[in-house]
């Protein structure tokens, strides 16, 4: 089954190239990631919110059985983009990288659980037989 795709634009016209564009990033997120359950992918121009900035963002939310994962392409200063495909390139990276370290941690944690399960306890001293010689 394919993970929902949902397509978000707040103060922007919706053109077939910046939903392709959108659609394409969303694609190559589950395409990398089968065990995403739902992408969000929102564009937005924040020129009204900060006109001496760059006035592009893009924002990604992705879920996943037992995490949600959010990212952005809005700078540490809260700066934008000039272009919608930098806004994009960005989130897409940053959600990327949140990704690769939540596969990380899931795999470090099923090889700790792997090898408790094959370990086993030494026998306690007074259990232990001695051969007599």
């Amino acid at each position: 089954m394919r993970a929902p795709l949902t397509l978000t634009f707040h103060n922007i016209e919706r053109t077939g190239a910046l939903e392709a564009r959108m659609r394409e990033v969303g694609e190559r997120l589950r395409r990398h990631h089968d065990d995403i359950t739902h992408c969000h992918i929102t564009v937005e121009d924040r020129l009204d919110d900060a006109p001496d900035m760059a006035p592009y963002a893009a924002k990604i939310h992705l879920s996943l059985p037992g995490a949600q994962i959010h990212a952005d392409s809005i700078g540490p200063n809260g700066e934008g983009h000039e272009d919608l495909n930098a806004a994009l390139r960005a989130a897409y990276t940053a959600v990327s990288r949140q990704l690769q370290g939540l596969k990380l941690d899931r795999g470090k944690s099923s090889l700790i659980d792997g090898a408790r399960s094959v370990m086993h306890p030494a026998l306690p001293h007074e259990h232990r037989q001695r051969s007599k010689a």
